[in-house]
């Protein structure tokens, strides 16, 4: 779960130093019934994996659809490839009401950036802003999310070593209801060239955190 984008398509490549766009997914290899990316949870090895579907939606717009343990959509998430980066054009996220129906809820999206591809130096920070209302309990709930480029580093696939790039998250999550509660955690993210995301970890306290790496393909 990005930011201030230039709204032009473009070609990927990385080429130039400090282009990044090969570590996005390898759009032009997904295949019609879409990429599946099945991510293993380290935190708790007996949890079953965190599953995403990507599929393309015309030469620049991504779809990625995360399941649930019972195959039921949990999210479904548009990214736009810009000229220099990913941003976000839309997101729904999906309950069960009262009577077992699953239905969506819009999130509101302040700040669509997703994935910079000239980061620059970790002095400079990437947002991801979201904002929505839980129906169930008249929850307003608002995500902030902050990347920092932490450099480029390898990851171990299949015997291999692939080039990638490595970045820090800082989140705010605040609650509103009859007053605001907020937290915060701090995480990393990990994008391999010619995959896209690897390995992310958000640590929501010293008791809690969460920790997921992509299963060998």
């Amino acid at each position: 779960m990005c930011l201030g984008i230039i709204n032009t398509s473009c070609r990927h490549t990385d080429s130039n130093p400090g282009d990044y766009s090969a570590y996005y997914l390898p759009v032009a290899s997904i295949p019609d019934t879409g990429l599946v990316y099945s991510y293993r949870n380290l935190a708790d090895p007996a949890a079953g994996p965190e599953i995403w579907r990507h599929t393309t939606r015309g030469d620049s717009l991504i779809e990625s659809v995360n399941y649930g343990p019972d195959h039921e959509v949990v999210q479904r998430q548009y990214d736009r490839i810009v000229s220099n980066g990913v941003i976000t054009d839309s997101l729904l996220l999906f309950y069960q009401d009262t009577d077992g129906l699953r239905k969506p809820i819009r999130v509101k999206i302040r700040s669509p950036h997703r994935l910079p591809f000239q980061p620059g130096d970790s002095t400079k920070v990437w947002l991801t802003h979201l904002e929505w209302n839980q129906p169930l309990d008249s929850l307003h709930i608002v995500l902030q999310r902050r990347r920092r480029f932490g450099g480029e580093t390898t990851w171990e696939m299949d015997g291999k070593s692939i080039p990638a790039i490595r970045f820090s998250t800082d989140d705010t999550f605040e609650t509103e209801r009859d007053g605001w509660t907020s937290t915060t955690w701090s995480g990393e993210e990990i994008y391999a060239r010619g995959i896209g995301l690897v390995y992310y970890r958000r640590k929501i306290s010293d008791q809690l955190s969460l920790e997921f790496s992509l299963e060998k393909k």
